[in-house]
């Protein structure tokens, strides 16, 4: 007698231990690892997953139940399984929890089998991927680009395809693509933000039509569960979505690409909050695909692994265009404070606007508007007010009418009152940095109202239809001027886009987080690439107050190398990644006072294992960036380790305590 292990499909929490069923001689040669099963739970019929098969049990079996039928809408590659199974193991979630991932929400419910039923009366395997012309390619490739793809069929290693804005890095992975369909695999591709790329949609669409499919938060239920069998049967050979297409039902796995893989949109900020790429090189070590990380500006992590040896490095140092990358003007904006100029644009900036309206070129306006945390700067020597040990922005807090102002670091809790004179230079011109897309609009709207003015936001792209309308009506030439923030940075191609304003960069550097200078030259050289793309020279106007600072500085010289290098000597001194390893614990309690005092006696025992052991570690507790949220109280544990996961050996995690193993933020 065969039995089976099943987990439950049911809500993460409610129910995630497995149970032990047997399998009847009926179902005994079918069932395999995977398979989608009814059985009974509390007398009442319900649906799981079988996890593993025995064929012995120490257990006793007299009051086992029998898997009554199996789900022939559901089921799992063994693969999926296991990768469940180290999802949950590495990022500190349940099994179930981890599962969840690659099943559809409307598969979850029990909905799966009228879909299924609609998809077979398509009869879409009567269409072989393999056999619709093929469009004739749109593009020749450069030398660069074929001695790229010649490199990549024979390199074991996962691949960093280190391409700078505009050197048709997406050209490759085309003909990379291809290739693994015509030898009958699967292939993903994954982009930061679907809905922000409809380029690339495009373009896929042109070589695949119907065969190819979409995963993106957009999507209905339905539409998931429908693009999802699309890949199952083998229909779709191609999947294009964010991060959570790496869960796609592929059976064959021929390549797995990672664009713009610096994006910080690749890490779940949610239970799992799994890493894309820790997931990708997991995917690799079971499928041995190809495996490709592309940017114009990689995460010091990547880079780092390139230059150690694990990964293989391939280049592309041209624009396929021979058009030079656009010029970066550094504009101090102390002394347009001292010029009297109160204005949001610098007189620079403001003549170069009105240059491009009068040539009818398009202009982008960028805002890092993430970086709206309080931070403190003095507006006549452009340094924001730091912690003396750590190196990061403090931060404002209080100022309710309860708590006066006063900073803090959120790595090693340093507190201070608000400064009234700036520690560096003295002046009393300490100001929060701030500055917000509405604004910009505004001022447009003052300053040149004949431009056609367009903004792209979470405010204007939330709906249903996203970032495309306003793509589409800015590519066709219905604005002049686009405002946006991040989602504007992100691989589009405006022709006709001649000047880039980059409103006030420092906001990215007071985010108090070891990777603002990182995220920061990131999104310079990003947002940069947009100008230029077509016959006409692009230019780029950079507004800071600290225009010496070697992140604004090295970006404004496109100097990458030099910058990943000195970054990385900040990080080895101070024992950041790739050089220790982050947990962060988000604690929450209704009584701060309480709160409090738990977080620091679990940080004591925290230490006490380590030393346990003997291994070295670094654990940080704070407030979060947003401490209270309505009556919740919010903190941060960090630890700050080479084998942080040590403590899961020694430790039970207290009630309450959520884990974010490999944090990207490690302050909201």
């Amino acid at each position: 007698m065969k039995f089976a292990k099943v987990s439950i499909l049911k809500k993460p929490g409610e129910f995630d231990q497995l149970l032990t069923y047997k399998i009847p001689a009926s179902l005994s040669q079918k069932c395999k690892v995977g398979q989608g099963v009814v059985i009974e739970l509390r007398n009442k019929r319900t649906r799981g997953v079988v996890v593993s098969l025995e064929s012995e049990l120490t257990e006793d079996i007299k009051d086992l139940r029998e898997v009554q039928e199996f789900l022939p809408e559901l089921f799992l590659e063994p693969e999926t399984i296991q990768l469940a199974q180290r999802i949950a193991d590495y990022y500190r979630c349940s099994f179930l929890r981890a599962l969840k991932l690659f099943v559809p929400k409307a598969l979850w419910r029990g909905e799966g089998k009228r879909v299924l039923q609609q998809i077979e009366k398509a009869d879409y395997k009567k269409d072989n991927p393999k056999k619709f012309p093929l469009a004739p390619f749109e593009y020749s490739l450069t030398k660069e680009q074929q001695t790229a793809l010649k490199s990549i069929p024979s390199e074991k290693k996962p691949i960093l395809l280190h391409g700078i804005t505009g050197s048709g890095k997406t050209e490759v992975y085309l003909r990379v693509i291809l290739e693994a369909v015509n030898k009958d695999k699967q292939a993903i591709l994954l982009v930061p933000e679907i809905a922000i790329t409809p380029q690339m949609i495009a373009y896929f669409e042109k070589y695949f039509g119907p065969h190819l499919a979409l995963f993106h938060s957009k999507l209905s239920d339905g539409q998931r569960l429908h693009e999802w069998f699309k890949v199952k049967n083998g229909y779709a050979p191609l999947v294009i979505g964010s991060r959570s297409a790496i869960f796609a039902p592929v059976k064959n796995l021929g390549v797995l690409i990672v664009d713009e893989e610096h994006e910080w949109t690749y890490k779940q900020e949610s239970s799992p909050y799994y890493e894309t790429h820790r997931l990708a090189e997991m995917i690799k070590e079971m499928t041995d695909c190809t495996l490709i990380f592309g940017t114009a500006t990689p995460r010091l992590e990547t880079f780092y692994k390139a230059r150690q040896g694990d990964y293989a490095l391939i280049k592309l140092e041209n624009r396929i265009n021979s058009f030079a990358l656009p010029k970066i003007q550094v504009v101090d904006l102390r002394e347009e404070f001292k010029k009297r100029n109160f204005s949001i644009f610098s007189e620079v900036l403001f003549s170069r606007i009105q240059d491009r309206l009068k040539k009818r070129e398009q202009i982008i306006l960028f805002i890092n508007q993430r970086g709206m945390a309080r931070a403190v700067v003095c507006r006549d020597c452009g340094l924001p007010l730091t912690c003396p040990a750590c190196e990061v922005s403090l931060k404002l807090h209080g100022g309710s009418y309860e708590t006066k102002q006063y900073l803090l670091c959120h790595y090693c809790s340093y507190k201070t009152a608000l400064l009234l004179n700036c520690p560096h230079c003295h002046s009393v011109n300490i100001r929060h940095a701030g500055l917000g897309t509405e604004r910009v609009e505004e001022e447009l709207f003052k300053s040149f109202p004949e431009a056609r003015v367009i903004r792209a936001d979470k405010d204007t792209t939330s709906d249903k239809l996203g970032f495309e309308p306003i793509y589409q009506a800015f590519k066709k030439g219905q604005y002049d001027i686009l405002v946006g923030t991040q989602m504007v940075a992100k691989g589009l191609d405006f022709p006709n886009v001649t000047l880039i304003g980059i409103m006030l960069a420092d906001i990215g550097l007071h985010i108090p987080d070891f990777r603002s200078h990182e995220r920061l030259f990131h999104l310079i050289t990003q947002v940069s690439g947009r100008a230029g793309r077509g016959r006409s020279e692009g230019e780029v106007i950079l507004q800071t107050y600290q225009p010496n600072h070697h992140a604004i500085r090295m970006a404004a010289s496109y100097a990458y190398e030099a910058f990943a290098e000195q970054e990385l000597h900040f990080r080895e001194r101070l024992k950041y990644p790739p050089f220790s390893h982050l947990i962060k614990f988000i604690v929450t309690g209704s009584s701060e006072e309480q709160l409090k005092k738990q977080v620091f006696q679990e940080k004591e025992l925290l230490e006490d294992i380590f030393k346990v052991n003997a291994l070295p570690v670094t654990i940080t507790v704070a407030p979060a960036m947003i401490p209270k949220i309505g009556s919740r109280y919010y903190y941060h544990v960090l630890l700050k380790s080479e084998e942080p996961h040590l403590v899961f050996r020694y430790w039970k995690l207290p009630k309450g305590w959520r884990v974010d193993v490999d944090p990207v933020h490690t302050t909201s």
